[in-house]
């Protein structure tokens, strides 16, 4: 089953701000032909706040300034019909940029040890991204089971590498911001302890950054819903708006199911929990599903709510992947579900389709 990531754009707080550091110069130069927009600006985020502008002529820019250690930037183009970006790290020395306005987030970064490190194991992403797009184009026309499944395990292969790939990154870069958002982008595809071991890998000048305390609190929660583990209560309101606890199911064997009105494989799914909530919901099961859809889409929560059938409790504090219930149960993709027995403990994971079936026919009887 394709999963959708839901995981925000983290990079954009990567930070390795430190006040008591010095204060080093920092020049960032170059040319960006074809620059559209009447000024080229340069930002930074995180814990140092950095912006400057100058006006386009031909495409060249300088700019001087002063930063602690290494901070995430970006030069951006603000034109509102075309705004775009070239993120790279800032860090003390000369920094040049070259390249055309049309590709800009790909302009050649030099004289950044940090962005050409970064950028390396970003081209590894790219090429690792495009094979497995290449599968799923496979497998949506594909329908031969065995070969579905075949496709699947290079898919898994695949992702298997690209953790090898951030680890010997890691390894050789632990001061690189960087590693941070590596974590992020792998961490739906290990499990806890090796996420928690790559995280202490990392330098902790790296783990003390904003984004660094972000992804010790994702560690952090993926530990607490560990196979075995209390699953951790929560509140939310449902689309009338009453609060509903998981406890409040407590006593019966819970499947707790993260999705989203735009997932396409949650839909799905769907059709097969309504079949298991008619089946069980007498003998002891109860489904609670929590919506990671936003504000904005709630019209379209209530309405695959009743489109779907879907006919057991629904909550959603509707703040997409800042969703507080996701956050506690470190949801990176949808969809995801936890079983919780009687007693409160998490006893399954993404348990879908006919493993569902066959767990629930094993706990609640045929």
């Amino acid at each position: 089953m394709k999963k959708y990531i839901i995981i925000g754009a983290c990079i954009g707080l990567l930070s390795l701000g430190n006040s008591v550091m010095a204060q080093e110069n920092f020049t960032v130069k170059g040319k960006i032909t074809g620059w559209q927009g009447k000024y080229i600006h340069l930002e930074t985020r995180g814990n140092q706040v950095l912006k400057d502008s100058v006006e386009n002529k031909d495409g060249s820019f300088e700019f001087k300034g002063q930063v602690h250690g290494a901070t995430n930037a970006f030069l951006v183009s603000k034109d509102e019909q075309n705004p775009v970006f070239r993120f790279f790290f800032l860090e003390p020395g000369t920094t040049t940029i070259q390249g055309e306005f049309d590709n800009l987030s790909t302009a050649q970064v030099s004289g950044s040890d940090l962005s050409a490190a970064y950028q390396r194991i970003k081209n590894i992403h790219e090429v690792k991204k495009a094979k497995i797009d290449s599968i799923y184009n496979f497998i949506h026309s594909e329908k031969d089971q065995a070969k579905v499944k075949g496709y699947y395990r290079e898919i898994e292969a695949l992702n298997a590498k690209d953790v090898e790939d951030v680890r010997a990154f890691i390894t050789a870069n632990p001061k690189n911001p960087g590693a941070i958002y590596e974590l992020f982008t792998i961490s739906g595809n290990v499990d806890y302890p090796t996420l928690s071991a790559l995280y202490n890998t990392v330098d902790a000048s790296v783990r003390d950054s904003e984004q660094g305390k972000d992804l010790k609190a994702y560690v952090t929660n993926l530990g607490n819903i560990q196979l075995g583990k209390i699953a951790p209560d929560f509140v939310q309101p449902d689309s009338t708006q009453k609060e509903i606890r998981l406890s409040d199911f407590k006593g019966k064997y819970v499947l707790l199911d993260f999705w989203a009105s735009w997932c396409i494989p949650c839909r799905k799914e769907h059709s097969n929990l309504l079949a298991a909530y008619k089946k069980y919901k007498d003998k002891g099961l109860e489904i609670l599903g929590v919506s990671i859809d936003t504000k904005e889409e709630e019209w379209r929560w209530k309405r695959a709510i009743q489109n779907d059938g879907v006919i057991w409790p629904q909550v959603s504090d509707l703040r997409a992947q800042k969703n507080a219930a996701a956050q506690l149960y470190a949801i990176q993709v949808v969809p995801t579900n936890f079983l919780i027995d009687p007693s409160g403990k998490i006893i399954a994971k993404n348990l879908m389709g006919e493993e569902l079936n066959k767990k629930l026919a094993e706990l609640l009887g045929q």
